[in-house]
């Protein structure tokens, strides 16, 4: 009985540990539009990652720490001052993920989802 309460509480252990490990997430912005974004905010897992100048057909990178359950709020100012905003996707702790945000003239839409 005691190796069982043993091999149970290094098990818990382990997990706990497992759980504490930091997850990447990842995101490529894509300006399918058909003027340039002048600034973009990504905000996930309460970090946001502001994106500038993106033209047209034009893709820019951002990255954060999967701390938490939760969504993309992205929000779009195109250089004309016309705005785009919209809460899209969902990322879950424990998994890294890599998403493609794809801006178009009316729309943000989250076209591609992998997890590892």
């Amino acid at each position: 009985m005691r190796v069982s309460v043993i091999a149970i509480c290094a098990v818990f252990s382990v997990l706990v540990m497992a759980s504490c490990i930091p997850h990447k997430g990842s995101f490529l912005l894509t300006n399918k539009a058909k003027e340039p974004i002048s600034r973009g905010l990504v905000t996930v897992c309460g970090q946001t990652i502001e994106l500038k100048d993106i033209q047209p057909g034009g893709s820019a990178p951002g990255a954060y720490e999967v701390k938490f359950d939760s969504h993309y709020d992205i929000s779009i100012e195109f250089r004309s001052g016309k705005k785009l905003r919209k809460e899209v996707g969902y990322v879950t702790n424990g998994l890294d993920f890599h998403h493609e945000i794809v801006v178009t003239d009316t729309d943000i839409e989250l076209m591609d989802k992998k997890t590892k």
